[in-house]
């Protein structure tokens, strides 16, 4: 099959300089008016590039030549950006505009001529990009590659069977699907999973079962693969399940062998729809399983699935993927298996198995070492495939020190100097589509196993420029980021750590650590960013050298335990994340002149960071998207903030406090302003005199008090169109009534998220105006609302609902359950009663109950009926009052996790235990028991031996 782009990662960044051109001639047209032939002229020279780079076909990746041709091209790509946004800032800056038209004039006519070279070049030196021009050679290479991974059923040696560790009960599922399912329809197993997670290890497992080969008529196995021909796939299948008598053969026989070579020489005359038929034709009237080892995309798929009939009740077919998409699309009906990644305990058994075989090393060998060898497992993340590498490496190397030396420096082992985990992991990345290699490659500056919040990566994305501006306005650019992190997430390649509070969205992800290193090698490489951590023999020099070296690479990360020297700066850097910043250094940083281009500033300060007082440089910087401080104890932002007319997003909320100024008002762009509670503004603040260039602009708000930002006869004039994320704070119920019944123009209707906090003793009035929020998914009512009927009128969209301090007076479970789409309720300290009422028909879609601090509340009761028929966690808390729990909970199914903190409660969960399954939280109830019978063991022991002490005491005195 051939591949079909250059260089995607090439096209992306020429697409993004595209884009970005076409932004500032839209949005900086005043000082680009006297330049704006020349700069239409880059932006036309990149999209003849971009034309050539789509025509073209991809050059095998470790061609030289090519590769270091593209970087040109990458790099002229972001010359042109960093020249255009230059001239931006002087002529900004400049009081003589004129006198800044020779700047950019120079450099243009200098980009012209290196463009020219580039091309030029390719000529002189031959380097072949065309379909025409790829040749036998690489067509070789990509059939040798597809040899080299190709998978064969029966395994090669015995230890082959020894490799699924921990995988006993996905055996068993994969089993019985296979043999104990039996439908009218042809039933489609897909195993689904990240590269190296030993997806055809348990399918070989599987099909070599005796169990299995003997239930089925005809079984076949194929390797498919990214480049696989359709023909030679439909050939092999027709050969394996045409001989019936080699169902049970291990070893082809020489005849065997003569009769397939025949045979291949019959079907090379036959087309694929003779194929197609013939396979149709001999399975039929046979139950059978076929096993497609690697298929990569629905169009295989779709090609594939034409040559099987239905054949007896109970035929099968299982492919691997890496595709959930693929998986879902094939079998849209059942989940498919999803092997889990390899316990710590399970790493350390397989590599045993493969590093130290009792034969050759000894039980003394493996325990002397134990520890190295679980260090070195640890790196690899559970991920079957490295261990096997790993262990196969350790196997030839006898002497403690050799065994040392691999400790200090696993990863280059892994991926320097044996290339098959780089390389399994590097499939998955090229088979990606141009827009999505940018987006993979910047998950690698988060540090290795962090969890990285899907709204704070999808801001950092459309920061940096990889998400371009929707054509359709049914789309936003965040909406457009999300389907990415999906379509990444489809592909196994990124994990999600936790669901949202919906269970279907994803709250935060996070890259296996093999993956990482992968995306920081590939990125450092293309100088796409660059990774400052702590020296570590497994790091590049280039990372981890003095503070004299000098990246490439426009985007920089520093790690924890390390400090970036200005002179280490790209001279036009556009993204910064320091994790570990002190706050002398941030005023280097923002006035350095390698800053004045940055698109990206986040800074994570070192703990215990009392206060930070950002310069009033931070002005200069024009092209600022992204802004992050975070652990900080007081924050405090200057005036010029408001010259950042590119700001998007301020992301400050994870500090303890931040003073504002009012300039913030006149910020146009902005989109999400994220603060803490603790909010103030200057007393110089006067309000009549700002007001927000553009507020329809806002789609996150939070969280803010109504008085500040809110205004009475400013904000609240103008239509919020877009704000999605609320968060308000208010000091009295007058301000809460002004903001839902005296604001006509607010726009309840586009609400998706909302938090409402009433700081005083106040009451929440009437909540009416909530019933307009059609489409509001999230409510949190932080304050007293004195009357339970006005819960009525919480929209039928909720499916987070949190009420805190609401002092109800009656039950508000009769209200609350009859909210058709709720999956998460937590009630804390909101209802003062004695009795709660669960109604037979109620909650039909929770699956979250959490009750906090409901200290009155002496009875529960659950109706005989479907009562929350798909609840899943239960967490109750400092009810103490509370003696029993309504026995129709025990009886729900669904329901996984438990979360009791009450002793008094303890000998009635007792007997629930064998109803739920799979127990993420252990019962707080029976630790304090534990801990109180602990205690009363040792007082009583203590008594014993004092009674004993005493009466010998005694008798000896007598």
């Amino acid at each position: 099959m051939a591949e079909t782009v250059l260089s995607m990662l090439t096209e992306a960044i020429v697409s993004a300089a595209i884009h970005r051109i076409s932004d500032l001639l839209i949005n900086e047209a005043t000082p680009l008016t006297s330049v704006r032939g020349d700069v239409e002229y880059l932006r036309n020279e990149l999209r003849r590039m971009q034309g050539f780079l789509k025509r073209a076909c991809s050059k095998h990746e470790h061609d030289d030549q090519v590769r270091i041709w593209l970087g040109e091209i990458r790099e002229v790509a972001s010359d042109i950006e960093d020249v255009v946004e230059t001239y931006v800032v002087k002529f900004d800056s400049s009081y003589v505009k004129a006198l800044h038209l020779r700047s950019l004039r120079k450099p243009i006519g200098d980009i012209k001529i290196r463009i020219q070279g580039i091309f030029e070049s390719k000529e002189m030196y031959e380097i072949q990009l065309g379909s025409s021009e790829i040749g036998e050679a690489t067509t070789s290479a990509a059939e040798q590659e597809r040899i080299s991974r190709k998978s064969y059923p029966v395994c090669d040696d015995e230890e082959e069977n020894h490799d699924l560790i921990s995988l006993d009960q996905t055996v068993t599922i994969l089993k019985t699907k296979l043999t104990g399912e039996r439908d009218d329809r042809l039933r489609v197993v897909p195993i689904v999973g990240m590269g190296g997670l030993g997806k055809t290890a348990l399918a070989k497992k599987v099909y070599n079962d005796n169990d299995v080969k003997h239930h089925f008529d005809r079984c076949a196995w194929v390797f498919i693969s990214q480049k696989y021909v359709l023909r030679e796939v439909l050939s092999e299948i027709l050969i394996q399940v045409g001989f019936s008598q080699s169902r049970h053969i291990r070893n082809d026989s020489e005849d065997l062998l003569e009769e397939r070579k025949r045979k291949r020489e019959i079907l090379n005359t036959l087309d694929e729809g003779d194929l197609i038929v013939s396979i149709k034709d001999e399975l039929k009237e046979k139950l059978y399983l076929v096993v497609l080892d690697d298929i990569w995309r629905i169009d295989d798929w779709d090609s594939l699935r034409r040559a099987f009939p239905r054949g007896v009740r109970g035929s099968k077919i299982v492919f691997t993927t890496r595709s959930k998409q693929v998986a879902s699309y094939a079998n849209p009906h059942d989940c498919a298996i999803e092997p889990p990644l390899l316990t710590p305990e399970g790493s350390w058994e397989l590599l045993q198995r493969k590093a130290m075989p009792r034969d050759i090393f000894g039980n003394y060998h493996s325990s002397q070492f134990e520890h190295m060898g679980k260090e070195m497992v640890n790196k690899c993340g559970g991920l079957p495939f490295a261990i096997v590498v790993l262990g196969g490496l350790l196997r030839t190397k006898r002497s403690y020190d050799e065994w040392q030396k691999v400790v200090r420096d696993v990863n280059s082992y892994l991926n320097k100097h044996n290339h098959r985990v780089e390389d399994m992991l590097a499939l998955s990345y090229h088979d990606l589509p141009y827009y999505l290699k940018p987006c993979f490659l910047y998950l690698g500056n988060f540090p290795d196993d962090s969890e990285i919040p899907k709204k704070e990566l999808i801001q950092l994305w459309i920061a940096e420029g990889f998400i371009t501006e929707p054509t359709s306005r049914r789309q936003t650019m965040e909406e457009i980021a999300e389907d990415y992190l999906e379509e990444l997430i489809d592909r196994c390649m990124i994990q999600i750590v936790k669901r949202d509070y919906t269970g279907v969205g994803v709250k935060t992800c996070r890259l296996h650590h093999l993956m990482r290193d992968f995306c920081v090698s590939k990125a450092r490489a293309d100088n796409f960013f660059e990774v400052i951590q702590p020296q570590e023999e497994n790091i590049t020099a280039a990372s981890s050298s003095s503070s004299t070296y000098q990246t490439r690479s426009r985007r920089i990360a520093v790690h924890p335990g390390y400090s970036l020297d200005r002179r280490q700066m790209h001279p036009h850097l556009r993204s910064l994340i320091y994790f570990d910043v002190s706050p002398p250094s941030i005023s280097d940083i923002i006035r350095g002149r390698n800053s004045k281009l940055l698109r990206v500033l986040e800074l994570r300060f070192s703990r215990g960071t009392r206060k930070c007082k950002v310069p009033s440089e931070i002005g200069d910087l024009i092209h600022l998207r992204y802004l992050g401080l975070r652990n900080v104890g007081r924050v405090k932002l200057p005036c010029s903030i408001g010259n950042l007319r590119s700001l998007g997003t301020i992301n400050l909320r994870d500090n303890d406090e931040v003073v504002l100024p009012a300039e913030i008002l006149r910020l146009a762009r902005l989109k999400h302003l994220l603060l803490p509670f603790n909010t103030d503004f200057p007393h110089s603040f006067r309000w009549p005199t700002y007001i927000l260039s553009t507020p329809t602009q806002i789609q996150t708000l939070k969280y803010i008090r109504f008085g500040p930002l809110l205004l009475r006869n400013k904000i609240t004039q103008v239509e919020l169109r877009n704000l999605q994320n609320l968060g308000v704070q208010f000091t009295s119920h007058e301000d809460v009534r002004f903001f839902l019944l005296s604001t006509p123009n607010f726009r309840f209707s586009m609400l998706q998220s909302l938090h409402m906090s009433l700081l005083s003793a106040s009451v929440f009035p009437n909540l009416q105006p909530l019933s307009e929020c059609v489409i509001l998914s999230k409510l949190f009512l932080d304050g007293k609302i004195s009357d339970g009927h006005n819960l009525e009128f919480l929209p039928p969209s909720l499916t987070k609902l949190t009420l805190r301090d609401s002092d109800l007076s009656t039950d508000p479970m009769p209200i609350l359950e009859n909210l058709p789409s709720l999956r998460f309720i937590r009630l804390h300290n909101s209802y003062n009663g004695s009795e709660m009422v669960c109604g037979a028909q109620g909650f039909p879609r929770l699956e979250t109950l959490q009750l906090f601090s409901l200290r009155n509340v002496t009875k529960w009761r659950v109706e005989l009926g479907t009562a929350m028929p798909n609840l899943k966690r239960l967490c109750i808390k400092n009810m103490p009052e509370l003696r029993i729990i309504p026995e129709e909970l025990r009886y729900i199914t669904t329901l996984k996790e438990l979360m009791i903190c009450d002793m008094l409660l303890y000998s009635q969960v007792l007997s629930w235990e064998s109803h739920v399954t799979d127990v993420e939280s252990a019962l707080s109830a029976r630790r304090e028991v534990r801990e109180w019978r602990k205690l009363a063991f040792s007082i009583g022991v203590l008594f014993l031996v004092y009674s004993l002490y005493y009466s010998c005491s005694v008798r000896f005195m007598s």
